[in-house]
This record gives C-alpha cells, sequence and structure tokens, in this order.
C-alpha cells in the first residue's frame, strides 16, 4: 500500500508547470547580487527502510543551489513527503519563498525519487519529477532536478549537469580529466605524460581539443568522448600550435602557431594567418557571434588584450595597463564580457567589456587565479585558484560572488566547460 502511495505521489506531480520567474530580480552582471531566493530543501522521506543514497540526493540538490549564487538554501526540521504533511504557513512566516520535498524508495538495487518544488506563498506544487536511479546515478537525478527548479524559478538555464574538463599533473608529466561540474566522478582521459595545456570542450560538448608536446614539439589534438576515448593528433608541423578553441558553430577552430593567430577548419587544414606581426599572438577567445576574435599581444610591450573581427580587420586594443593574458569570451550574448587575467603583484581574474570599457576586478584571495572559462550560459566562471596552497578548479558568479572551491587534491589547472 505505501509503495502506491509513493507512486501516485508521483503520478499526481509529473508534468505539473508554471512560470514563477517574474518573482525573481535577476541581478546586474557588474553589480551584487541585491537579492538572494530562499529556498527551503528538507531531508526527503522514506517510503520503507531508510538508505544513505536519499540523504546523498538531497545534499547534492542543496549544494547546486547554493552554488547557483541566486539562492539562500535552508535544511533541517522534520522531513516532508507529500503535499498533506506540508504546514505552508509556518514556512512562509519562517521567510522561505521555494520548498523542495518528496519522497524515495529502495526497490531492490535501484533508488525510486518523487520530488516536488512549491511556491510556498501559493501554496502549490509548480514541479514535479521521477527518477529511477542505481546508486552510482543518484547524484546525476539530482542534478537533473536541480536544473529544471533553477529554470523555474529565475528563467535561468541551469548548469548542474554539466561537465568540466582539466589538466592534472605536474609541469611536464600532465594529463587530461574530466568532472562533474562539483569535482565528483573524476575519469582520466588521455596519457600522454606531457606537457599538456589549454583543453577547450566543442560546442556540442563531444569532443574536446587541446596542445601537448607528447610528440617532440607542442602539437594540437583532439579526443572524442564516449564509452571509448577516441584520440586523434591534429598538427604535424614545427610550429607550435598552441590554445585552440571552436568557433560557436562548431565549424572552425582559432589557435596560435609561432606567435600568430591562425583559423581553419576543424580538420586543421587551410589554416588562414589573421595576424602576421613581429609580436607574439597567442590566446584566441571568439565572440559568441563568431564574428570577432580576441587575444593577448604583446606588440605594445607587455601582453595586452585586443580584439579583431574574425577575418583579421578591424584590430584594436582594449586593455590599457598591466601584463594581461587568458582572454575568455561569455558565449552569452545578454552578457557579452571577457574574462582574463592580470599579473600585478600576483594573478587575478577581471571582465571587460569588447569595447574596453567596464572593466571589473572579480578575485582579490591570495595565490594566483587563472584560467576563467564560462560555463555554457555564459553567467559563471570556472578557474584555477592556488589560494588555499595547492591549485585547484573553483567557480564564481559573473560578478565574482559566491566564489566555491569545486575539486580538491591540487595539480588541476585550465578548466573547460564541457555540457
Amino acid at each position: 500500500m505505501v509503495y502506491r502511495v509513493l507512486f501516485l505521489t508521483i503520478a499526481l506531480f509529473i508534468g505539473i508547470s508554471g512560470t514563477s520567474f517574474s518573482q525573481i530580480r535577476l541581478p546586474d552582471v557588474t553589480g551584487p547580487i541585491v537579492q538572494k531566493l530562499p529556498v527551503f530543501i528538507p531531508d526527503l522521506s522514506s517510503v520503507g527502510p531508510s538508505n544513505p543514497k536519499g540523504r546523498e540526493f538531497v545534499e547534492v540538490l542543496r549544494n547546486d543551489l547554493q552554488n547557483a549564487a541566486l539562492f539562500d538554501v535552508s535544511s533541517g526540521g522534520a522531513t516532508i513527503g507529500n503535499h498533506n504533511n506540508i504546514n505552508f504557513q509556518a514556512i512562509f512566516d519562517a521567510g522561505v519563498d521555494y520548498l523542495i520535498a518528496g519522497q524515495y524508495q529502495t526497490v531492490g538495487n535501484k533508488i525510486k525519487f518523487a520530488v516536488q518544488l512549491y511556491n510556498v506563498k501559493e501554496e502549490r506544487p509548480i514541479l514535479g519529477r521521477s527518477y529511477v536511479a542505481t546508486p552510482g546515478r543518484v547524484r546525476e537525478a539530482a542534478h537533473k532536478f536541480a536544473d529544471l527548479a533553477m529554470k523555474q524559478i529565475t528563467g535561468k538555464e541551469g548548469f548542474f549537469t554539466a561537465k568540466i574538463a582539466f589538466v592534472l599533473g605536474s609541469r611536464s608529466k600532465r594529463n587530461l580529466f574530466l568532472m562533474d561540474y562539483d569535482g565528483f566522478n573524476k575519469r582520466q582521459l588521455t596519457r600522454h605524460n606531457s606537457l599538456l595545456m589549454s583543453p577547450d570542450c566543442s560546442p556540442d560538448g563531444r569532443q574536446i581539443i587541446f596542445n601537448s608536446d607528447k610528440v617532440w614539439d607542442q602539437d594540437l589534438y583532439i579526443i572524442t568522448l564516449g564509452s571509448k576515448i577516441k584520440e586523434r593528433r591534429l598538427t604535424r608541423a614545427f610550429k607550435l600550435e598552441q590554445s585552440a578553441e571552436w568557433s560557436p558553430s562548431g565549424k572552425q577552430l582559432a589557435f596560435s602557431a609561432n606567435g600568430d593567430i591562425y583559423v581553419s577548419g576543424i580538420s586543421g587544414k587551410g589554416a588562414r594567418n589573421l595576424t602576421r606581426s613581429h609580436s607574439i599572438d597567442v590566446s584566441p577567445a571568439w565572440s559568441p557571434d563568431g564574428s570577432k576574435i580576441a587575444f593577448v599581444s604583446d606588440r605594445s610591450g607587455n601582453p595586452q588584450i585586443y580584439v579583431m573581427n574574425s577575418n583579421g580587420s578591424g584590430l584594436r586594443r582594449i586593455t590599457s595597463s598591466g601584463y594581461n593574458t587568458d582572454p575568455s569570451w561569455s558565449p552569452n550574448r545578454d552578457v557579452n564580457k571577457i574574462a582574463f587575467v592580470r599579473v600585478e603583484g600576483g594573478a587575478n581574474i577581471y571582465t571587460i567589456d569588447p569595447s574596453g570599457g567596464g572593466e571589473q576586478r572579480l578575485t582579490f584571495s591570495g595565490g594566483r587565479n587563472e584560467n576563467p572559462a564560462w560555463s555554457p550560459d555564459g553567467y559563471y566562471i570556472a578557474f584555477s585558484s592556488s589560494r588555499a596552497g595547492a591549485k585547484d578548479i573553483y567557480l564564481m558568479y559573473v560578478n565574482g560572488e559566491n566564489q566555491v572551491r569545486l575539486s580538491q587534491g591540487g595539480g588541476k589547472t585550465f578548466p573547460t566547460w564541457c555540457k
């Protein structure tokens, strides 16, 4: 009978929808977050024997929404299994706008979840989903619901099911790894044990390009993700090919070779030199529409950030002081910011408008803060930082708020997001 009650609850809540994101005022990308929405997420109730995976699901969910910087997440108190057990007035009086509650049940070697998002003021569910997961995929199910909840409340896409590729190892013995955005489920992708750098994930999330000196000099390599990793070497000329980035369409590559910026098809053939200067030009980054490329050049003395059209015309300098590297252009046209690193008594991450205005410093901690990489939605930046001693991957909102550590163990650099 209890089993039937659980799945009657699931049937009632699957397909529930509503548009409640008009209730949140999203922050300006350069200003402080002026309003965090209070969300209450108690433990899920268990139908039958309890299971540690039930707690894991809800802990992942809480962590995801907290990492989004837009929510004030609270927990504790009695578990809430279904609508009839909810004292909406008491929760509303506690200052909570949204509630996430539900049930789980262990059936054989799987766990079944029924989870709902409630608008507390209106005392009604606005989102409901059920999941059936093996123990190893409980985190994935929680990430999926977090994505849906964030979209339902704010109208912004969640990033919690995304992966982050990164480089791990010492200077000359590095390899490429992949992890869940929150640092779990790490997977080794290469066995180069070389000076491997600057991975970039394709727009469809299926391939990663990077440079490595596995065979004598720096060349570009592409791996295709899947149950079996496929790798191919893209370049073979002695030209120090480095820092490649996919165009937004996924049909072109921009990269540096012997200190110039090139653009080619994804085969690497027919590469066109866009800069042809006596300076060192590196680290190209595409604009969201693919019409422009930001890059680093020392043509004025110290390395500075420049922007040009994707055919090499219309060159202009956008930074004016310091030693600047690592440009990364937000893929979101509404954000339209370029993140970069300024080395000045340390290394810190800044953003700037493509016009050169609106410069904003985002990191202020000790150590080196480097390798900024935008999330697929263009509102979050992953980066490497040695603020805690060893280098690990961190996350922050576009305006620098809510900086959180994602990985542990040190030695991790060059993050790139994969859908």
